[in-house]
């Protein structure tokens, strides 16, 4: 249950993470965090974001809303979806992403517990 109104802005996240084609920006509230992420015409997950992971394919699950342009996932089993701004989605971990289309991707998410 919420105890108290709580409110912060992606406008002064409590961190950026950039990295190759994006940046995700962090705020926390009541022990939870929250996350508003942009990926450039270009990115894969695989190529940006896996090496420093040290993995192929993301480790980490997501419940994400789309808010802007267009984004591709494929599982590691070859399922594929192509989410568009006003999807939500669920996606467990083992998967690749890339920016579909000329227009950034931007998507909000909650992050799980892993």
């Amino acid at each position: 249950m919420v105890g108290e109104l709580m409110v912060k802005s992606f406008e002064t996240p409590d961190e950026t993470v950039s990295f190759e084609n994006g940046r995700s920006e962090r705020v926390q509230l009541d022990g939870r965090t929250f996350w508003l992420t942009t990926v450039e015409p270009g990115w894969l997950f695989s190529r940006d974001n896996a090496p420093a992971l040290g993995t192929e394919t993301c480790p980490v699950p997501h419940r994400l809303y789309v808010v802007a342009g267009r984004m591709t996932v494929e599982m590691d089993d070859g399922a594929r979806e192509t989410l568009s701004a006003g999807d939500v989605a669920l996606i467990p971990p083992g998967h690749d992403a890339w920016v579909d289309g000329d227009e950034r991707a931007v998507f909000f998410e909650e992050e799980l517990e892993r």
